[in-house]
């Protein structure tokens, strides 16, 4: 009868170390793939509560505001905190079980009416918070919410974890994993048909200069001081997010006045776009 032979202590040595060589490269891969899935997962998430909020707004006139206290409702004028997941009809977190970070611009957590959310999304103006940029040295523009996930490290990276409402969408490097959503005014004005709605839709206000004497603009679309006759004759425009100083005078010298979007959508009571500036109080806005 012919003897069986096994492995040698050499051989199965060998056996060992293949194996050990295949697990070290296989475990890095699967950890490589488990963390891009959970990165599209998550991007998924961030995707449905874009859509999500802007039917929100569509249906209550209004954004939902932040919550605050962890319960996935959204708190009274609260601005800052976690998703109002409940109010969404969204889970609660992201892939890696994160809540998410939410900010919301305050126009946008009291308006009642479509006409009152559409001017109030057309009078957000640069600067004001929520605003992201999508590189560190890019400018900010401003939003009309922010939906951030923390990523695998459980931490609000970079810019986005200073507390002073400017946030920052970055690729990701050994440093950064946030995912960054957001919804820009212009994007909510365009999917709640705001410039169909009537009042308060409105993406430039013509100012109509019912002073007698002719004054300057610049700022805005003016680079350059222009001159605007008085008298209802000479008028100028204003679009959203733009700042205008006003002078007394067609040369622009001497005292100035600031005026921005958002002072002449206050201003338009009647919602047809037009202002005046008149000679009440020094000079002011009021409906044309």
């Amino acid at each position: 009868m012919g003897r069986q032979r096994g492995l040698t202590l050499i051989e199965m040595a060998i056996v060992l170390v293949v194996i050990g060589i295949l697990a070290g490269m296989t475990i890095p891969l699967l950890s490589e793939l488990s963390k891009h899935r959970h990165y599209l997962s998550t991007q998924r998430g961030i995707d449905e509560i874009q859509n999500a909020l802007v039917g929100y707004a569509g249906m209550h006139w209004r954004l939902p505001c932040a919550d605050t206290n962890g319960d996935g409702v959204g708190d009274s004028g609260q601005t800052v905190g976690t998703l109002p997941y409940v109010d969404l009809g969204l889970g609660a977190v992201d892939a890696w079980r994160n809540p998410y970070h939410y900010h919301v611009n305050s126009r946008l957590v009291s308006t009642t009416t479509l006409a009152a959310l559409c001017a109030a999304i057309s009078s957000i103006a640069s600067g004001e918070s929520p605003e992201l940029r999508f590189s560190a040295s890019g400018g900010f523009s401003p939003q009309a919410v922010v939906v951030i996930s923390r990523g695998e490290n459980g931490a609000l990276d970079g810019e986005n974890g200073d507390g002073d409402g400017s946030y920052e969408s970055l690729s990701p490097t050994g440093s950064f994993d946030d995912l960054v959503g957001a919804v820009t005014p212009a994007a909510l004005h365009a999917r709640l048909s705001c410039a169909s709605a009537g009042g308060g839709g409105c993406v430039s206000y013509t100012v109509v200069n019912r002073r007698v004497n002719t004054v300057g603009v610049i700022g805005g679309s003016y680079p350059v001081c222009t001159a605007i006759q008085g008298g209802g004759v000479g008028s100028f425009v204003i679009n959203s997010g733009q700042t205008i100083l006003l002078y007394n005078n067609s040369g622009c010298t001497g005292g100035s006045t600031q005026i921005n979007f958002a002072d002449a959508s206050s201003a338009d009571s009647d919602g047809d776009c037009l202002v005046s500036w008149t000679a009440a109080g020094g000079g002011s806005l009021g409906d044309e």
